[in-house]
Parts: structure tokens; C-alpha cells; sequence
């Protein structure tokens, strides 16, 4: 069956932070000529493009999203030049690479604003950032990084004003208004254009322009400008991915993803209902966040996170409702005590209480609900974190390759690390880590493969129709992917406990069915199944006869 479609339409996105993937040059610190070295562990496990958390020049007081010079590479990790080698490299492996990049602010040593904060009041030069006498104006725009705020402003001793940080004080928000720095930024999406990037995850797309009485969120202003970055993108003539990161509601963060604005976004309320699901033993309100989302946005320009390098976002009630909030708080008991801002500072594994179960069956509805699955670095082989460390750099330890000192991460003494490598019970490194793994043909590692590898024998998981059909059980959702002759019908159990309940086949009468996963024969479905499901169980059925695709057969 050909597709002809944007390379991203489906894809499997694995998300990792450079610094801490893997140590080409033994100094501790993550870098491209490591990472360069691990993409071949990348293309064997089925992913199908890499994003780059922040790679520029920064003082990294918030992991690089504090940047000083947007058209560099930061000198530990490499240079331009080791970038054009990372990224040939990358392409000879058939993966594609997002950049991630910060529109809405700079660091506070960025030249930029260092010319503001000494240039009068005024002046085109102060006018690059958002400056007031008054510390009360946008009052209705949360704080959003509360724990270490208490303000969105911040007095300047130097410029003798307050700026406007949304997020921490060290990361001044450019002003929009300013055409110039429109065209910057500009400017900045042509450079790395050119330098051959896939695609570009916007970080906090919502927050450019501020409005009184607003919360200075997703702004008619912001969309207007979104849709100049999409038409600069397609005078590139090259099939560029632009991905939303807007922690909204699924209504709002909708208007992102018209035909001339961006392509995608990540769909955070999604996230938390999955999680509710889980910690509640109930997909109700997961159903009915996927029936809003189908309406919302047909088709499949979504992004589905589990975990990323930030906390398990939830909100005050704006995202999801409380009812979703206190479902998490009182069902996943491993994120007491780990709030930070606005949600749960703790990686997938730990977050689960280590229980592979659970961990397999939300990835299972990951890559099997449409749009793009984000996966994690670690998180297939369920990784451990690090509670302790400042602000969330728990979730942001070196990748554990081998049973070697740091877990193969680096070469360098452990001091000298950028975080030190995972050693608590149940996660340490020597047990925990891909070459292990590797050779555990039941491990978390090899299930994720596996179920990558049948994804791609399975188009209608990346571009088929999605339907929710009726289940007689709180507990189990069941919905089906179709496309052309190809139906491939998934039902899931978010319970702990076993759950049954009846399937209607008659729409499927007389064809043929096996199990998606491992090609078993099933009786044809002649007639109503009743289907067990053990605790955190899920199944996937192809349905009918489907060419050129043997589902026995994987690839060593």
C-alpha cells in the first residue's frame, strides 16, 4: 500500500537532551560527535526522527532554553561544522532532525539584551525587549514557573525598569511588537534551514505577544506571526515539520494546526488523561479527551508525549480539569512529594512504580492512537531518575548504554559528569541499559522495537482513521485504525485488575483475524467475542487480508 505524505505524518519522534546521550570526547559531557556514534542504535530501534533539545551557546542555567547566540552551536558539544557532519550522518541513517527552538526568550547575557537594559529608555535598543514601569500590567498571565517566582516581572538596576520574564528571571521575553525582532527570528529559522534541519519544536509558541486583561496566551498577534514562520518555511520548498509546544487545552491549542499555521502540536491535555487512566483504573474521561481531539483536529497532527525533559505538566485546573488533577495525585503514589510548578518532576518508570505493565500498555496506545508518538530517551528501557537534583535534572541523567563505569555514557571521571548516572535499586545502570537489554529477548527494550517494527508493517496504526467504539467496561477503551482494506482494532485495559466485556465483530463478519503483534490466527469473526484482558492488558487484531506484510518476521 504506497502513502504518498509529509515524512512526518505518523512519525516516531525520539526526544533526547545531547548533553546527556553520549560523551564523544571523554570530558563527561554529551556531545554530537557521541551522539553521532549512537544513531545507529536509533535506526535500529525503529525511530524515525531525533529532537534536539537546545544545542546553542548558553550559560545553561535552564538547560540551554537560556540562549546567547541562536546561530551557534555551545562549544561542548561541538562546532557548525561537527553539526553538518552529525546531521550527513543522521540522513545516511533515514532519520530526520528537529531542532528545538526558543522563540519567546533570550538569556540575560545574550547580547541583545545586555545593549537594552544599557541603551536609554525608549531607544530602538531597549525597545528589543518587553520593559514597564509598572510591575502590575499583564496581571491575569500566570506565573508559570511558580516554584522559583513569584513574579513575571523583574527589577533592572541598570535599565532602571522592570522586564517581563514568563519564565525565569534570567530569560527576558523579546518584544513582538518590534519588527526587528520578528525579523531575527526570522532570519534565525532561514540559518538553520539552510544548514538542512527537518523540522523545529517551537518551545512556548503561546507566550510572544501580551494583551491586558488576557492571559497572554495564544494572542490573534501570536497566530499572526506563527503564520509568517510557515510561510518563510515553505519558500524553503523543502517538507519541513514546525511543532507547537503549547500546554493548552485541546480547543486552544487547535487554532495552531490550520492549513497556512503549523503543522502539529503536542497535545499535553491527552498526556494527562492517559496518566488519569491509569492512576484511576478508568478511561471515561480519556474517551471523551479523544472524541474532542478527533473533532478538534481531524487527522493526525498531533503530538503524543509521555515524558519529556520538563515535569509531568498538569496545570491548576486550566489544562485538565481537578477531576483529572486529583486522579493523579491520589493514583500514582510514586509523585508524592516530586510537584514541581505545575506538575510531577519524575521520569515514566519510577512515576509507575517500575511496573513494566503499565509502562508497555501506555506506549502500546501511544503508537497505536494517530499522530506522532514521542518517546523519550531511556524510557524504552525504563530508566530511573534522580530525585534531588536541581530543578529537573532529575529527569535528565546520562543514558545508560552499557554495564561499563557511567553506564558507558562517558569515559570521563564520575565527578566530572554532567549528572551523575543512575545507581538507585531497581534502575542502576549495570542492570538497566541497552546492551543488556539487547540480549533479553522479553525485555522493555526489545518489546518497544518489536512494536515499532509492527507499526511500520501496519499503516493504518500511522495514517488510518480512528474510530472509538463502545465498550461495556469503565475500564477497557477499544477503537479501531482503518485504512483502505486495513483495519487493525485495539482494545486496552487501564485497570490493574483483569477486566472483560463483549466485542461486536458484525461490521467484520467473515474475514480474516490475527493478532497484530505475533501473526496467531484467530477464529474469523463470524460472531460477538468475549475477550479477557489481564491487569494493563491490550491486544491488537488486524483484521482481513493485508498484502505484503508478514508479522512474523522481524528484522535482527
Amino acid at each position: 500500500m504506497l502513502i504518498q505524505d509529509s515524512w512526518w505524518k505518523g512519525a516516531v519522534i525520539y526526544q533526547l537532551i545531547p548533553r546527556s546521550f553520549a560523551d564523544g570526547n571523554g570530558d563527561g559531557i554529551g556531545d554530537l560527535q557521541g551522539l553521532s556514534s549512537r544513531l545507529s542504535y536509533l535506526r535500529w530501534l525503529g525511530v524515525e526522527a531525533i529532537w534536539l533539545t537546545p544545542i546553542y551557546p548558553s550559560p545553561l542555567r535552564d538547560g540551554g532554553y537560556d540562549i546567547t547566540d541562536f546561530k551557534s552551536i555551545h562549544s561542548e558539544l561541538g562546532d557548525l561544522a561537527g553539526f553538518h557532519r552529525f546531521l550527513l550522518v543522521a540522513h545516511e541513517h533515514g532519520l530526520k532532525v528537529i531542532l528545538d527552538l526558543v522563540l519567546n526568550h533570550t538569556s540575560d547575557l545574550h547580547p541583545w539584551f545586555q545593549r537594552a537594559r544599557w541603551a536609554p529608555k525608549g531607544s530602538k535598543e531597549r525597545d528589543v525587549y518587553v520593559w514597564s514601569d509598572d510591575p502590575t500590567r499583564y496581571s491575569e498571565a500566570p506565573v508559570l514557573f511558580r516554584k522559583f517566582e513569584s513574579s513575571n516581572w523583574e527589577w533592572d538596576e541598570v535599565a532602571q525598569q522592570y522586564y517581563l520574564h514568563r519564565f525565569l528571571k534570567h530569560q527576558p521575553d523579546l518584544n513582538y511588537e518590534n519588527p526587528w525582532v520578528q525579523d531575527q527570528m526570522l532570519e534565525v529559522v532561514e540559518f538553520w534551514l539552510g544548514k538542512g534541519v527537518d523540522g523545529f519544536r517551537l518551545d512556548a509558541v503561546p507566550f510572544l505577544f501580551e494583551s491586558e486583561g488576557t492571559r497572554c496566551e495564544g494572542l490573534p498577534a501570536t497566530h499572526r506571526f506563527l503564520k509568517k514562520v510557515r510561510k518563510r518555511v515553505d519558500q524553503s520548498g523543502r517538507d519541513i515539520l514546525l511543532l507547537a509546544e503549547a500546554i493548552q487545552p485541546v480547543k486552544e491549542a487547535a487554532p495552531y494546526l490550520v492549513e497556512n499555521e503549523l503543522h502539529a502540536a503536542f497535545n499535553f491535555a491527552l498526556t494527562a488523561h492517559l496518566f488519569s487512566a491509569i492512576a484511576s483504573g478508568k478511561c471515561t474521561n480519556l474517551r471523551l479527551c479523544l472524541e474532542e481531539t478527533k473533532l478538534a483536529v481531524p487527522g493526525g497532527n498531533w503530538a503524543l508525549p509521555l515524558r519529556n525533559h520538563d515535569e509531568l505538566w498538569l496545570g491548576d485546573g486550566y489544562l485538565v480539569s481537578q477531576e483529572v488533577i486529583e486522579a493523579i495525585r491520589s493514583g500514582l503514589h510514586q509523585g508524592h512529594g516530586h510537584w514541581l510548578n505545575w506538575g510531577i518532576n519524575r521520569r515514566l518508570a519510577p512515576l509507575l512504580n517500575g511496573d513494566p505493565r503499565a509502562n508497555r500498555l501506555l506506549h502500546a496506545l501511544l503508537y497505536s492512537l494517530p499522530g506522532m508518538p514521542c518517546l523519550y530517551y531511556g524510557d524504552e528501557l525504563g530508566m530511573g531518575d534522580w530525585p534531588g537534583l536541581r530543578d529537573r535534572d532529575p529527569n535528565r541523567t546520562p543514558m545508560a548504554w552499557t554495564a561499563a563505569r557511567n553506564g558507558g555514557f562517558s569515559s570521563a571521571p564520575e565527578p566530572l559528569l554532567v549528572l551523575p548516572a543512575i545507581t538507585s535499586p531497581g534502575y542502576d545502570y549495570r542492570v538497566v541499559n541497552v546492551e543488556v537489554q539487547k540480549q533479553l529477548p522479553r525485555s522493555l527494550l526489545n518489546w518497544h522495537r518489536r512494536m515499532l517494527t509492527c507499526r511500520r508493517l501496519l499503516p493504518a496504526l500511522r495514517h488510518g482513521d480512528c474510530e472509538i467504539l463502545e465498550s461495556n467496561h469503565p475500564s477497557i477503551l477499544v477503537y479501531s485504525r482503518s485504512l483502505g482494506s486495513m483495519t487493525v482494532l485495539i482494545a486496552a485495559n487501564v485497570s490493574a485488575a483483569g477486566a472483560s466485556m463483549r466485542l461486536d465483530l458484525s461490521r467484520w463478519k467473515g474475514s480474516r483475524v490475527r493478532e497484530a503483534i505475533w501473526g496467531c490466527e484467530y477464529p474469523p469473526a463470524d460472531q460477538d467475542w468475549f475477550v479477557y484482558l489481564a491487569s494493563y492488558g491490550f491486544s491488537w487484531w488486524l483484521i482481513g487480508e493485508v498484502e505484503n506484510n508478514d508479522l512474523s518476521k522481524v528484522d535482527d
